[in-house]
């Protein structure tokens, strides 16, 4: 900062800086601004509205954004267990007391153990929380203390939005608060029977978002004849329904202003005529549409070319259709607008036909990217063959999180490396790179070596499968810019490599669980040190001989 942007900065008063303060995240704020000068430093100090992401933060970060944090300034908390930064949670409570966030508005925690779940809860339902959720836990029951204590913080009056992706509030054992003015609810997945329970027993509620919906097409339900005009915003995804069960199931909720959609079903769920006539008549206030399915079937592309062209889906609704279309792999895609797809596995080998309800173009021909949004991407080792089209058809300036999936290691020598370098150039914002192998994959230390070669330093999270102890120290020696590995597929017990782990010199955490080892790294050892690091791992593998 030079010293004229800095004296401006100074003039303006510590509520304005506040203001600026709303607008950058809370590693800048603490770690670049804070230091600065004494000034600005107070003002971090007074600035009351931090927000705390340590989801896939550096340990080193971690440390020392918890060495200068003030609690009672925190309005937002993050916290994971998750792959990339195992055991984070039970070492955030061993620093702080939970009862010293005293503005906390909104929590989110990741992977977290029921203890510490209750702990954390136990705290922060007396604050006044808008916002819960609560993503992936490690509980495989529904422990009664957990249960209550999540159904009174549902019923907490300022709680607002809640997220909970385990099947708690499934259980028969949850009892439903008396009051609850939650409006947003997250899970994910419920059968129709629990879908009307969550409407029956929250009135207030408005927006619902199931990750997972599966009515089984083959078996008949009956459908009450009760409605909830509450509700208007329904998601549902990794769909599998019959359009006459789509029919039946949203006569449930006939005010629904917003409606999506994705997954598979039957070929009649690409009958626009027939969706018209069910927005016309069950969803008159139906104003959003997004909606993306996949099918094999080519008839369905002539027959959503005519019946999503008619004047309702163009001039009344203005919902353009599309439908991507790959004739080698019979793939076809069809869906609204493409932005709202973050999530792809990439199926189409070769060039594909775009055909929309307003023009039919080439995915070589066009001037935009159809998927412009996709933060995750996965791709097998034969579709990096058609690269070149892949790269015109997604924004891969987007991607974050990158899957590879190794079927062929001869081809991998001669082919598929040089194609993932080329294809690691142009991701060039992926923090997470995941590579999966096929069964019968040859992974030796050549291999492991070869891969170490294509890691660009953006990369901060690597999970790959290892076979043995050299494999991982390898990669933990190679790429030093990463903060997280997870090793899968282990051979080998964890006793080695706690012992292996202490020769590093690193400040490591790590969770072992089902033959992978998640490893959460601190800075990498001075360069002094690495040449006797080396060689003391080297000697511990040759001991171990693994």
């Amino acid at each position: 900062m030079s010293k004229s942007n800095l004296s401006s900065l100074l003039t303006l008063s510590v509520e304005l800086v506040h203001v600026i303060f709303d607008y950058l995240d809370t590693r800048t704020i603490l770690l670049s601004l804070g230091y600065v000068c004494p000034r600005l430093r107070a003002i971090t100090n007074t600035y009351e509205r931090l927000i705390l992401n340590f989801r896939s933060i550096s340990k080193s970060d971690f440390h020392h954004m918890c060495r200068i944090v003030r609690p009672e300034n925190v309005i937002s908390l993050i916290l994971s267990n998750d792959d990339e930064t195992p055991g984070q949670i039970e070492l955030f409570l061993s620093l702080f007391d939970t009862r010293q966030f005293i503005r906390l508005r909104s929590l989110t925690v990741f992977a977290i153990e029921d203890d510490n779940l209750n702990r954390i809860l136990n705290h922060a339902i007396h604050n006044s929380l808008i916002s819960l959720s609560i993503e992936r836990s490690h509980s495989s029951n529904h422990p009664s203390t957990t249960l209550n204590i999540l159904s009174s913080a549902m019923s907490r009056p300022t709680l607002r939005k809640f997220k909970c992706t385990i099947d708690w509030l499934l259980s028969d054992s949850f009892i439903w608060p008396r009051e609850s003015n939650i409006k947003h609810l997250t899970i994910d997945r419920c059968t129709y029977k629990q879908f009307c329970t969550i409407l029956r027993h929250l009135s207030q509620l408005r927006t619902i978002v199931l990750r997972s919906f599966n009515l089984d097409i083959h078996n008949e339900y009956e459908y009450q004849s009760t409605s909830y005009p509450q509700l208007i915003s329904l998601s549902m995804g990794r769909l599998f329904l019959s359009m006459d069960k789509i029919e039946s199931f949203l006569c449930l909720t006939p005010s629904l202003v917003h409606l999506r959609l994705e997954g598979s079903a039957d070929d009649a769920i690409f009958n626009g005529s027939r969706w018209e006539k069910l927005i016309r008549t069950k969803l008159p206030s139906l104003n959003r549409f997004d909606f993306c399915f996949r099918s094999q079937n080519r008839r369905v592309i002539e027959l959503s070319a005519i019946q999503f062209r008619t004047p309702f889906w163009l001039n009344e609704k203005h919902w353009p259709v599309n439908c991507v279309y790959d004739d080698i792999m019979e793939e076809v895609l069809l869906c609204s607008t493409p932005d709202f797809i973050t999530r792809l596995e990439y199926n189409f080998n070769g060039p594909v036909v775009i055909s929309t309800t307003i023009q039919n173009i080439c995915n070589g021909q066009s001037s935009q990217y159809f998927f412009r949004r996709i933060v995750e991407l996965e791709l097998s080792q034969y579709l990096l063959d058609s690269l070149h089209f892949t790269s015109k058809l997604v924004d891969f300036s987007q991607v974050m999180e990158l899957r590879i999936l190794l079927s062929d290691r001869q081809k991998f020598i001669s082919k598929t490396q040089e194609q993932l370098i080329n294809l690691l150039k142009e991701t060039n914002h992926i923090r997470s790179l995941k590579i999966f192998f096929e069964h019968g994959f040859i992974i030796d230390f050549l291999l492991i070596e070869n891969i170490c070669s294509l890691v660009p330093h953006h990369v901060k999270h690597l999970d790959i499968e290892a076979k043995t102890l050299a494999d991982i120290y390898l990669i933990i020696e190679r790429l030093q810019h990463l903060s997280s590995i997870t090793f899968r597929r282990l051979p080998f017990s964890l006793l080695p490599v706690t012992e292996w782990n202490t020769q590093l010199k690193r400040d490591v955490a790590y969770r072992y669980n089902q033959d992978a080892l998640h490893i959460w790294l601190d800075k990498s050892p001075t360069e002094g040190n690495r040449t006797e690091t080396f060689e003391k791992a080297r000697c511990l593998c040759d001991t171990l001989k693994v």
